[in-house]
């Protein structure tokens, strides 16, 4: 059984040191509109509701007692283990249809005192990331920035409802043809160029 106790928090104002020493759990959701970011990204098109939708969240903090090398004094590390769920409604780049694209985020993070001793830190885990704390520290603005993270680069639909037209046809407003499967399969195969070399003894 979990130790942690999920507790109620103040997302603007957490004392992010004392949360992660004592263990501390929290989940809970944020409406899209408590975001700015994640409004501006939203589509124009999205729906009415779109600022009143919610991304889910469950934020954990542990220490670890430690020594940076054998003989050195023991240091308390401190750990904040951060989930999000949602989705965000975009512009498909292909369809150019506006559709919700979903969000499931997970992030260890390492709290550091200050941004030297964030930036001096050995991170050699790819899988922890490195913040600075504080006492009254943000976590709607990390909730913010992970959901910006996971945003695609360049939305899409995994499959489209239908193309847009402009995208499929020419200037003289005609479609253009697809590939046809002779042409591909006219490129030179890497699997052919190992066969020849084989044969070359």
């Amino acid at each position: 059984m979990s130790s942690h106790m999920t507790e109620s928090i103040d997302l603007r104002e957490l004392d992010l040191f004392a949360f992660c020493r004592k263990g501390g759990s929290a989940a809970g959701e944020v409406a899209v509109r408590d975001l700015p970011r994640i409004l501006a990204e939203t589509a124009a098109q999205a729906p009415a509701s779109a600022a009143d939708e919610v991304f889910a969240y469950t934020a954990t903090g542990f220490s670890r007692e430690e020594a940076s090398e054998p003989g050195a004094p023991v240091a308390q590390r401190l750990f904040l283990d951060l989930s999000i769920n949602g989705h965000v409604w975009l512009n498909c780049q292909r369809c150019l249809e506006v559709y919700a694209e979903p969000v499931a985020t997970s992030m260890r993070f390492e709290v550091f005192a200050s941004d030297a001793a964030a930036d001096s830190a050995p991170m050699d885990d790819d899988e922890i990331d490195a913040i600075v704390g504080s006492k009254r520290f943000s976590l709607l603005e990390l909730i913010e920035d992970e959901v910006l993270l996971a945003l695609p680069a360049a939305p899409k639909h995994s499959v489209c409802p239908e193309v847009h037209e402009s995208l499929v046809t020419g200037a003289d407003g005609e479609v253009e043809p697809e590939a046809a499967p002779e042409e591909e399969e006219k490129r030179p195969s890497p699997f052919a160029a190992l066969a020849g070399l084989k044969t070359r003894h």
